[in-house]
């Protein structure tokens, strides 16, 4: 007669060792479903809100919104917000400002398109993202730093590029 080698783990019993890693793997994947939901939030109030700063602009520029929502639109640009224009300007808060606030009414046809807004990284307290910006023909590459806080977020840097139309 020949001896078998004993197998240890035939002798342990079995109950609750698969449930536990059936219920693992349930909590990893709820938790995953959870984050991915919570990215998809993200990603959607960061395009909420570049679609709707730059409605204010459009309006602004057609002269077809309140000269006082103005202010709403300074309010979203943080003090040490700067712009990295396409021609290679860099703009402080207080330049980008004027220049915007004298073009109301300039543009009456003013129409901008917004597209592929992803979301680049992000943390608890600054999200980075590009999209693109069309004005009729022209269109430009944009990559934006948001800052995000309890009265929503604050653009701090903007950065366009001029794509070919």
């Amino acid at each position: 007669m020949t001896a078998r080698p004993h197998d240890a783990e035939a002798d342990t019993p079995r109950t609750g060792a698969p449930q536990a890693g059936a219920a693992q793997a349930d909590a990893a994947e709820t938790d995953a479903a959870v984050a991915d939901a919570a990215v998809a939030d993200m990603a959607e109030g960061v395009r909420a809100e570049v679609v709707r700063h730059h409605q204010v602009i459009e309006g602004w520029l057609a002269g077809t919104v309140s000269r006082a929502s103005f202010g709403r639109f300074a309010d979203a640009h943080a003090p040490g917000f700067t712009l990295a224009a396409p021609d290679g300007r860099l703009l402080s808060r207080a330049e980008v400002l004027a220049e915007v606030e004298a073009a109301y009414g300039r543009v009456p046809d003013a129409r901008i398109e917004i597209r592929d807004v992803t979301v680049v990284t992000a943390t608890p307290t600054l999200v980075v993202a590009r999209y693109e910006e069309w004005q009729h023909a022209a269109g430009r590459r944009a990559t934006v730093v948001l800052e995000r806080g309890p009265a929503g977020p604050r653009w701090l840097h903007l950065h366009e590029t001029w794509l070919a139309g």
